[in-house]
């Protein structure tokens, strides 16, 4: 059953989330601050995580939320957030997209419209899923700032792809090298040089 996450301090609220998003078929989770919403992501295996930006201790800032957005940007899992907000939607909206947020959301939000980001949401995992089983092909997002080079830009994609077959492999270099189409000196040479272990 697909998974998902939702992170709201609001009891009241999460709850209404979690029982229209169990019946929308959903297994759901519940996080009330981002720690708790990390810790989860880390743990279980979750699709889509419904997040409110605006938590304590700094429930005024979307600094919370960002942090569980930051998370998920540089995890090597497959998660797409939609945000959920009450605060100023257009301030928001900017910084939940500029980190990473698949979908955008104002409270409150009606149910339908909730099953249909959460479907859209689900979608776009599965088709990439495909993509990467039956044509070898793997969807790697940078977020770059321009102007700092080609050879910034180079390491950043490096870095997240090879994360990213790590990941999927189970740190198998061998495996890690015929998917990179590189010798597993390589390989080893890219582990060295961006410091990365096991879990």
């Amino acid at each position: 059953m697909e998974s998902v996450l939702i992170v709201d301090d609001d009891l009241a609220l999460r709850g209404m989330l979690a029982l229209a998003v169990k019946g929308f078929g959903y297994e759901v989770h519940e996080a009330a601050s981002s720690r708790q919403a990390i810790e989860i992501l880390g743990a279980q295996s979750v699709g889509v995580v419904l997040l409110d930006m605006g938590m304590p201790p700094n429930e005024h800032t979307a600094e919370e939320g960002l942090k569980v957005l930051n998370w998920v940007s540089e995890s090597t899992k497959s998660i797409k957030v939609i945000v959920l907000t009450g605060q100023d939607a257009d301030a928001t909206s900017y910084l939940a997209i500029k980190h990473g947020a698949f979908d955008f959301l104002s409270k409150p939000v009606p149910n339908e419209q909730l099953s249909n980001a959460i479907e859209r949401a689900m979608l776009f995992l599965a088709q990439a899923q495909k993509l990467k089983e039956q044509e070898g092909v793997q969807k790697v997002e940078l977020d770059l700032e321009m102007g700092v080079g080609v050879k910034s830009a180079r390491n950043a994609a490096e870095l997240k792809l090879l994360r990213q077959v790590l990941s999927d492999t189970n740190f198998n270099v061998h495996e890690v090298a015929r998917r990179l189409g590189l010798k597993r000196e390589n390989v080893y040479y890219l582990i060295n040089k961006y410091g990365l272990e096991r879990d």
